[in-house]
């Protein structure tokens, strides 16, 4: 058969009233399973095809768009090498983690035989200063309140 004898068989086609009609007059059970497969089939290829146009488009549309994407990423990377922005964050990170060391070693906190943290050394005098350490301590996360003993 040729494709555009196919086609006549396809549901949507002009010439599917009257292939029904000569089906009835037949009045062969096998010969309209086949045809009834052959519909199913010509569908099935329809909705494929769709399906498979959509992908297309949708490839293309993705394409562009990464396109685009990898374009603004280019710029920001330049504009980010004019700033010497990896030193820039780079020399900040050092700063603060060096600053960050320096704090925690100012103020060492002894374990003792009484508990976790009994009597800190601290720098300073009086009761005033200690409260004022610890609530430091456990603001920062260092230290928490059950495990602080004072006498």
């Amino acid at each position: 058969m040729t494709t555009m004898q196919v086609e006549m068989f396809h549901p949507d086609n002009s010439c599917a009233y009257a292939i029904d009609e000569a089906l009835l007059h037949l009045d062969q059970p096998r010969l309209t399973a086949e045809v009834s497969r052959l519909r199913d089939g010509l569908v099935k290829v329809e909705q494929i095809k769709k399906q498979l146009s959509d992908v297309h488009h949708q490839e293309q549309l993705l394409s562009h768009a990464l396109f685009a994407v990898d374009m603004e990423m280019d710029r920001v990377q330049r504009r980010m090498e004019q700033v010497q922005a990896l030193e820039q964050i780079t020399n900040a990170h050092i700063a603060h983690t060096l600053m960050h060391v320096m704090t925690e070693d100012r103020m060492p906190l002894t374990p003792r035989h009484g508990g976790p943290v009994e009597h800190p050394l601290l720098r300073g005098r009086g009761r005033n200063r200690l409260c004022v350490m610890i609530r430091t301590l456990r603001v920062m996360g260092l230290v928490s309140p059950q495990y602080v003993f004072l006498s």
